[in-house]
């Protein structure tokens, strides 16, 4: 008669937590990890590697692994893997994800034999056939009842705002993986409400990621070998694009506590044209991450007003 299981179904990472006797539970999986990265990879045999590990595979094997496939959600949209030639719908690929966080609910709860309702949050500016979306993967994961919470209440529950039914207006800014928020919040007759909202569904952390690479990392490569053409998504540069992206990423996370860090590439499979092996570090400071980010906040500013 009531839910007790809550999915966060991001396009970087995903989790799932419960409200039990009066606290909120956040499951962790078998590496003890209480998120898992939407990421799957599918190898040669068709067999499937979801989170963690398959994060890991992005920077090793990138043509058999995909990541941010919720920006395709309600799209004609379908992946394909290389060596085993399987084919995914976004749809498809976020239903594997969501087993996986069940998988994590059984390993912890022996007595929940199968997860068969959970709320699954999902943006404010999310259209239908996206919110349809998510509810046809929740159902091939086999939750079968999977109602659909907008993310800006959700984060006002987990602020407390029900215990304290603030008064006036609130605004909800959320700038995530792949997607920017923004909503307008408020109280009435004691339910939280989404005054009003409005987004970008391509916009987030993953468009400052690929402005990293762009910035820092490939005018740094070009300086010091022969990369002729080396511009994003030429398949000649896949492996070296591959792990710059990753190690962008893992650059940006450390400059939240960081003043400065250097980026290691080293790809084993990429050479330049003069075949010489690549390593490089190459130092990166939050001053310039700073700069990096303005364009992006700037674009988020009107969407607020």
């Amino acid at each position: 008669r009531t839910i007790d299981f809550g999915i966060d179904l991001g396009t970087t990472n995903s989790e799932i937590a419960c409200f039990e006797q009066g606290r909120m539970r956040v499951f962790k999986n078998y590496l003890q990890e209480e998120y898992i990265p939407s990421v799957v990879h599918v190898d040669a045999s068709g067999m499937l590697t979801v989170g963690r590990n398959a994060y890991d595979l992005t920077i090793r094997d990138p043509e058999n692994t995909v990541s941010e496939f919720k920006r395709f959600m309600g799209q004609e949209h379908k992946v394909v893997f290389k060596d085993s030639k399987k084919c995914f719908t976004p749809e498809e690929l976020s239903a594997e994800v969501l087993k996986e966080l069940k998988a994590a609910v059984k390993d912890s709860l022996p007595e929940e034999d199968t997860l068969r309702a959970a709320v699954i949050t999902v943006p404010a500016n999310f259209e239908l056939v996206q919110c349809a979306a998510t509810q046809r993967a929740a159902r091939l994961a086999g939750i079968e009842h999977s109602p659909l919470l907008q993310e800006p209440i959700a984060a006002s529950v987990a602020y407390g705002f029900l215990e304290q039914l603030p008064k006036g207006y609130w605004i909800v800014y959320d700038l995530g993986g792949g997607t920017f928020d923004v909503a307008l919040m408020s109280v009435r007759d004691g339910q939280l409400m989404v005054v009003d909202h409005s987004g970008d569904n391509n916009l987030g952390g993953k468009d400052i990621d690929w402005s990293i690479v762009e910035r820092i990392i490939y005018p740094a490569l070009q300086s010091q070998y022969n990369l002729p053409d080396l511009t994003r998504g030429n398949q000649r540069y896949r492996d070296l694009e591959a792990h710059a992206k990753h190690f962008a990423e893992q650059a940006k996370i450390a400059l939240s506590r960081r003043e400065s860090v250097a980026i290691p590439l080293h790809p084993e499979r990429s050479r330049d044209a003069d075949g010489r092996e690549i390593t490089l570090s190459i130092p990166f400071s939050r001053t310039e991450l700073e700069k990096i980010l303005e364009p992006y906040v700037e674009r988020t500013l009107p969407l607020c007003q």
